[in-house]
């Protein structure tokens, strides 16, 4: 297993005209320049996967986003990120959970990036990933 890469996350919450929007900020902490494997993630630019756990005061809610299937990846599946580098992705929280109108959200963001790329060698065959855990945080929001 390759060595852990060095990444910082954080999202954010707002709840504007009845839809909740979230705001996902990434960025490399580390000391080389890394690609990763988009899927599952908010980067992949739609709602693939449930990288965001959702529970109100009833429980915990249902995913009722796509979920894919999917053969070896291609090159624009990844996110090249540089030493420094900081990227969002914008994504609303409606159009993947029933939300309530009303009432507190504990929301908490979380996924497996499917390959770690240190040393731009990507795209590489699904054998051949290597992945890493990210933790995005947790946060409440009430809706009014």
């Amino acid at each position: 297993m390759a060595t852990p890469v060095s990444l910082s996350c954080r999202f954010e919450a707002t709840d504007a005209h009845g839809r909740v929007q979230l705001t996902f900020t990434l960025r490399n902490t580390g000391a080389t320049d890394v690609q990763l494997l988009r899927w599952g993630s908010p980067f992949e630019g739609g709602w693939f996967a449930p990288f965001v756990r959702v529970r109100s005061a009833r429980g915990p809610l249902p995913f009722q986003g796509a979920l894919r299937k999917r053969g070896d990846p291609a090159a624009e599946d990844y996110l090249t990120l540089h030493v420094g580098e900081e990227r969002r992705a914008l994504l609303a929280l409606d159009d993947a959970y029933e939300l309530p109108q009303q009432g507190a959200l504990t929301l908490k963001a979380a996924w497996r990036w499917h390959d770690v790329v240190t040393a731009g060698g990507a795209p590489r065959p699904r054998a051949a990933h290597q992945g890493q855990e990210q933790a995005c945080g947790e946060i409440t929001l009430t809706r009014r």
